[in-house]
């Protein structure tokens, strides 16, 4: 009779919790995220084990059961089946030089890890770190070990999880690219199967077209303006712009500050990020351009009244009217 405990169940198994840790995490729920991706390093951890030899599962208390179903000394399972733990996986694979040694920082983030798990599966956790790279770097090291491609692991995921690997991009950049392939993701498990003209009427009936006042205050304005998203490539995101105090009514410099696309969630928060995409960081817009004023307020012609007391007026011609 076949073990119900083998190489390709479990590893299979830490396959399919690997993806749910990345969907999780794309969604920033990191509880989630820690339970999956725990799991994951588990089964795969132990289906590095297997392949070695099944007896490396069983627990040393005594009990045999497991250690002669796994020997192949008894073909039927016991009735429970009960193989070691994560952290006692992890502990015999370290001492088989696969996982990173005692006292190193990979080593405690990897432990850290587990205990969250651990803790989210019991208690329920708090605010924590991200985990995400310490999660695929310990996967990437199992999968090397146990002979498998990064890629057929991943799958859809690769590009994200090699983003999370590659040790050249700065801080910004990696979290910049993260994003979007994350948001990518999201794209194609939301639109994949529509048909190509239902996908543009979504992005239609999302998108608000021209320059929109979103917030007049007492040192800048904040506008909005339709852009192309660099992640699901649809004109479908809200490009934020800002111009300060002391810019002309009339030929406004702003400055893109974020942008957030209403089809994939894709999002940028600052303007070096806005760089980092490739997207231009000014724009020159002038009072003229503007279609919409959604900022709050009693009613529009009071905050246009109010834009044109934040922003001076200069014009060309002294004969033009406001």
């Amino acid at each position: 009779m076949e073990s119900p405990v083998t190489f390709d169940r479990l590893y299979e198994g830490a396959k399919r919790f690997a993806h749910l840790a990345m969907e999780a995490h794309a969604e920033e729920d990191q509880e989630v995220f820690l339970l999956h991706a725990g799991v994951s390093v588990e089964r795969l951890a132990k289906a590095a084990l297997a392949l070695v030899h099944p007896t490396l599962l069983t627990e040393v208390n005594g009990k045999d059961d497991m250690l002669l179903h796994f020997a192949g000394a008894v073909s039927k399972p016991p009735a429970r089946l009960r193989t070691i733990g994560a952290s006692t996986a992890i502990g015999r694979l370290r001492k088989m030089d696969v996982l990173p040694q005692k006292l190193s920082s990979e080593a405690d983030d990897l432990d850290g890890l587990i205990e969250l798990r651990n803790g989210v599966a019991h208690l329920g956790t708090g605010d924590v770190e991200d985990y995400l790279g310490t999660f695929t770097a310990t996967v990437d090291k199992l999968l090397q070990n146990v002979g498998r491609d990064r890629g057929s692991f991943w799958e859809s995921w690769s590009d994200t999880a090699q983003v999370v690997l590659d040790d050249r991009a700065d801080r910004l950049q990696k979290a910049v690219r993260l994003r979007m392939g994350q948001a990518r993701h999201r794209f194609r498990a939301r639109f994949g199967d529509l048909p190509e003209g239902a996908v543009d009427g979504v992005a239609q009936a999302v998108s608000e077209r021209g320059l929109i006042v979103v917030e007049v205050g007492p040192a800048k304005a904040l506008f909005q303006t339709l852009s192309q998203c660099p992640a699901c490539e649809r004109e479908a995101a809200a490009l934020f712009l800002a111009v300060g105090e002391d810019s002309a009514l009339f030929d406004m410099e702003l400055a893109a500050e974020g942008l957030l696309c209403g089809l994939c969630g894709f999002h940028l928060a600052t303007t070096d990020e806005v760089k980092a995409v490739g997207l231009p960081t000014t724009l020159q817009y002038s009072v003229e351009d503007l279609t919409q004023i959604v900022a709050e307020g009693p009613d529009p012609a009071e905050r246009l009244a109010t834009l044109k007391l934040a922003l001076p007026i200069a014009r060309t011609d002294p004969n033009d009217s406001f």
